[in-house]
C-alpha cells in the first residue's frame, strides 16, 4: 500500500469517526420522553390575539423599571416603538435584537432600528449563525418573559391569530435573559429549561416528545406545516386518536403537506400565524417554532410548553372556536 493510499484511508476513517461523534453528541438533545415534556403550571398569563389587541405588550414595556430585553423578527408597529422610547426617556435600559434580513420584512426593521437608536436604544442585528433569528420574546427587569408568538407588528395585533404566553417562573426567565445575552454577544448557548422549547437546540425533540405523549387527541392551528417526519408521526397518531389541524389558505403557505386521517381545515380570518399545538385537552405548546426544518433544526426560535388549567381552557375554546369558522381545503 502506497503512502497516499495509506493518507486517504486515514483521513475517510477520520471523517466516519468525526460524524459519528457528532451524530451520537447532538442526538441525546433532541430525545424527550412524555415526562419531559409536561409543561409549565402556574404563574403564566395568556393572551391571544386579535381579541387582546397592544394592551398587554404595552403593559409589560410600561411596568420596566430598570431593563427591557427584546429579541423579535420584526418590529414596526407605531405604539409599540413609541412605548420603547418612552421606557428609555425614563431611564430604563432598552436592548433589542433585530433580524436583518427577515422574508418579506419590506425594510421595516431596517426603518426601526435607526430611529429606537435615535431615541437611546441599543439595537443591534441578530446573530449570523441562525439561519434567521425568528424569535420573539420580550424580558422585563429579569422578573418577567413573554414568550410570543407574535411579531411587534400592526397586523399581529389587528388581523392575526396570534397566541402568547408571558411567565413569572425564574427558571424560564433567566433562560430567556440568558439566550438574549448569548445572541447578542454572538456566542453559542445551550438552553437547559424544561418547559422551553428552543431552536435549533431542542425543538424538534421536545414537539417530536409532545406528540408522541398523546393519548387521546391533537389539535394544532398552525402556520407552516412542512417537514415531513412531523406530518408523518401525525398521520401515525391519527391513525388511533383524533387529530385536528387548522392553516391558512393553501395559497399563502403552498408547501404545507397533507396528513391523511386528519381533519385538516382552512381558516381564512384571522389569519393563522398561530403555532399552537394542544395535547389531550391538557398540555400545549406555543411560541415562534413552525413545524418546518428549518424552523426547528436552523433558525433561532423560542416556544414554550404549558398546562396551567385556565390557559389550557381558552386555548381549547378558542380552538373550537377557529375550527367552527373553518372550511375544507
Amino acid at each position: 500500500m502506497t503512502k497516499g493510499w495509506k493518507i486517504s484511508i486515514y483521513l475517510l476513517l477520520f471523517g466516519v469517526l468525526t460524524l459519528f461523534a457528532a451524530i451520537f453528541r447532538t442526538t441525546p438533545q433532541q430525545q424527550y420522553s412524555p415526562a419531559e415534556v409536561l409543561g409549565a403550571k402556574a404563574n403564566l398569563q395568556l393572551f391571544i390575539e386579535p381579541d387582546d389587541g397592544r394592551g398587554p405588550v404595552i403593559a409589560a414595556i410600561n411596568s420596566a423599571q430598570k431593563e427591557i430585553l427584546v429579541e423579535v423578527y420584526l418590529l414596526s408597529d407605531p405604539e409599540v416603538i413609541a412605548a420603547l422610547k418612552e421606557a428609555e426617556a425614563r431611564g430604563v435600559v432598552v436592548k433589542i435584537l433585530l433580524e436583518q434580513h427577515p422574508f418579506g420584512g419590506s425594510g421595516l426593521n431596517q426603518k426601526a432600528k435607526p430611529d429606537l437608536e435615535a431615541a437611546g436604544a441599543e439595537v443591534r442585528w441578530t446573530n449570523p449563525s441562525f439561519a434567521l433569528t425568528h424569535e420573539k420574546s420580550m424580558a422585563i427587569d429579569g422578573r418577567l418573559v413573554c414568550v410570543l408568538n407574535l411579531n411587534l407588528t400592526k397586523s399581529a395585533f389587528d388581523k392575526n391569530r396570534e397566541y402568547n404566553i408571558c411567565t413569572e417562573n425564574q427558571t424560564e426567565v433567566a433562560e430567556v435573559v440568558a439566550i438574549f445575552t448569548a445572541d447578542w454577544e454572538e456566542k453559542s448557548y445551550t438552553p437547559a429549561a424544561a418547559n422551553l422549547v428552543v431552536s435549533p437546540d431542542n425543538s424538534r425533540g421536545k414537539l417530536t416528545a409532545l406528540i408522541n405523549s398523546a393519548q387521546k387527541s391533537l389539535d394544532l392551528e398552525i402556520e407552516v406545516l412542512e417537514d415531513k417526519n412531523i406530518a408523518d408521526l401525525l398521520a401515525e397518531k391519527a391513525k388511533t386518536i383524533p387529530v385536528r389541524i387548522i392553516t391558512p389558505p393553501l395559497e399563502k403557505i403552498s408547501g404545507n403537506r397533507v396528513v391523511p386521517g386528519a381533519q385538516m381545515k382552512i381558516l381564512s380570518s384571522p389569519y393563522v400565524h398561530a403555532k399552537l399545538l394542544l395535547v389531550d385537552g391538557e398540555r400545549a405548546y406555543i411560541g415562534s417554532v413552525n413545524f418546518s426544518a428549518q424552523s426547528m433544526d436552523k433558525n433561532r426560535e423560542l416556544g414554550i410548553l404549558v398546562s396551567q388549567p385556565d390557559i389550557i381552557e381558552k386555548l381549547r375554546q378558542t380552538f373550537e372556536i377557529d375550527f367552527e369558522s373553518t372550511t375544507t381545503p
